[in-house]
């Protein structure tokens, strides 16, 4: 895996990307592997000068890693990391990071202090915005202003290879809704005492305009935490839907009745990806994949129903 060097120049134009602040973050002792490039900062403010030294608090000839992961817990929240290592000999205070690239709509920068100990690596934690859906050569920069004035920057790795499949699944539901039929959540059905099965509710809203562009609602998955059921209350996995779309139709209102997946309380407890469901379906003859996240309250009603269905179980 290639370190990038880093450079003090300027910041990026325009690279201010307002992300989530991981607030109770931990640094965590980074891998003995090989050793890093080594990294330039220089102080931010400091102008050129042919006899002026570095900075003595700058980290010259430092080795600071920079990554993008997404973990489990940020795929229903819309979040990224961007994973700092710090393999230098004194700890890094960053006070701002921002992360710009060309799959995103506009930039994302965290503001909150982040201490990261020498030796150790820290994820800082970025709301994703709207992506762009453009699917020319990725182009992005990462940039981190220290406490000191010093500024690093450079192009962050890919260590899981997620890149290229960021913000995909909210491509493929803008090009769905916005050839096809437009996708929403009505208020679900959910009995909080767990007496009988949750009832989610989607509506599907096909285009004014007469087009010949069609599209199909085929099945919806099971999630690791919640089943599809049928009309019998047998668990169905995919539940078969069949509904066709097309331009200047009414409205369609699909039910899902469901039952819990799973009934071990720490599962629901420490849900990550339960309550993102898949939709299977076509367009233009073509299968695609629909991504639902479910709202905030959809989400907490869910969990909180799965543990009281459970009991009610046995």
């Amino acid at each position: 895996m290639s370190r990038r060097r880093s450079s003090g120049a300027a910041l990026l134009a325009g690279a201010a990307l307002v992300g989530a602040a991981l607030l109770g973050g931990c640094a965590i002792p980074a891998p003995g592997a090989a050793t890093p490039t080594p990294a330039t900062a220089a102080p931010l403010s400091a102008a050129p000068s042919a006899t002026a030294g570095p900075s003595p608090s700058a980290p010259a000839a430092s080795a600071v890693l920079l990554e993008i992961v997404q973990l489990r817990g940020d795929v229903a929240s819309g979040h990224i990391e961007l994973r700092v290592t710090n393999e230098t000999d004194a700890p890094l205070t960053v006070v701002r990071a921002t992360y710009t690239s060309s799959r995103w709509s506009s930039p994302m920068v965290r503001d909150d202090d982040a201490e990261i100990p020498a030796g150790a690596r820290r994820n800082l934690r970025l709301a994703l915005p709207e992506p762009t859906c453009d699917r020319a050569p990725l182009e992005h920069l990462a940039t981190l202003e220290l406490a000191d004035g010093t500024v690093i920057e450079g192009a962050p790795e890919d260590p899981l290879g997620q890149l290229d499949s960021l913000g995909a699944d909210a491509c493929e539901l803008h090009d769905f809704e916005t050839a096809v039929a437009e996708v929403a959540w009505l208020p679900p059905e959910i009995p909080l005492d767990g007496s009988g099965p949750a009832v989610l509710r989607l509506r599907f809203t096909p285009l004014a305009e007469p087009s010949p562009q069609r599209g199909t609602v085929e099945a919806i998955l099971a999630t690791p935490l919640l089943a599809p059921v049928d009309g019998s209350g047998a668990r169905a996995d995919p539940l078969p839907i069949g509904v066709e779309l097309r331009r200047g139709d009414r409205p369609t209102v699909v039910e899902v009745p469901l039952e819990p997946g799973r009934c071990d309380l720490h599962a629901i407890a420490e849900d990550k990806q339960g309550t993102i469901f898949r939709v299977l379906g076509t367009m233009g003859g073509e299968p695609i994949e629909l991504v639902l996240v479910s709202p905030v309250e959809q989400r907490d009603a869910l969990l909180d129903w799965a543990v009281e269905r459970c009991r009610a179980l046995g």
